[in-house]
């Protein structure tokens, strides 16, 4: 990187130098979230099984069950989030109208938080890191929603339909972490917290046999 400090000669003295005040460039908050999970990102959206063709109701059991108990445990670093309330409401409605499906599932350990509490400094960027990746999953779910609905049917497919169309919406949510994340110590600890979100899902994914 070229530096820019450098001596800028006074125009009223004799060769006297001063130092030019650096100015620290602008980071997007946002773009530095998406580049910190990419690579979790697309290891997820390439292995689950609920993206592949040949998707059954067993799978979307599955990823209902994960992502409850995901977000469960993430609770106490979601008091600042704009999380929509009914969305885990849509998530035990479908939970239930697949119940033989997920009934193998119910026995799944309790999440482990140890590596989360571990990078977790304090600050509330760890926590809009974290509402980072959890509103993110409405994007997804909207797409698996328009791919799953008939594949699916006649199962409603709420909580991938219905969530995204309530709550704050996506432009919104990253407006607000855009304004949450302006000081770079908060950017850190949002790409921190989103980092540390992301590998507690894939983890559950493993422990529900989702992912090898």
């Amino acid at each position: 990187m070229i530096s820019t400090d450098f001596l800028v000669p006074s125009a009223h003295s004799s060769g006297t130098a001063h130092p030019s005040k650096q100015v620290e460039p602008r980071i997007d908050a946002v773009a530095a979230l998406r580049t910190a999970t990419h690579a979790l990102h697309e290891q997820m959206d390439h292995s689950l099984p609920l993206s592949r063709a040949n998707a059954v109701l067993a799978d979307y059991a599955a990823h209902l069950t994960v992502l409850r108990d995901w977000q469960r445990a993430l609770a106490p670093w979601l008091t600042r989030a704009i999380i929509d309330p009914n969305a885990l409401a849509l998530l035990e409605q479908d939970l239930s109208d697949c119940s033989a499906q997920a009934h193998a599932l119910l026995a799944l350990p309790v999440p482990d938080l140890t590596a989360l509490r571990q990078v977790d400094d304090g600050r509330d960027g760890f926590c809009w890191g974290i509402v980072y990746v959890v509103e993110g999953s409405r994007l997804g779910g909207q797409v698996l929603y328009r791919r799953l609905s008939q594949q699916l049917a006649p199962h409603p497919l709420r909580y991938l339909g219905q969530r995204g169309k309530t709550g704050a919406s996506w432009p919104d949510i990253l407006a607000c972490l855009r304004t949450q994340l302006e000081a770079r110590p908060e950017r850190q600890s949002a790409c921190n917290g989103a980092v540390a979100a992301f590998e507690l899902l894939l983890l559950r994914f493993r422990h529900a046999g989702c992912l090898a």
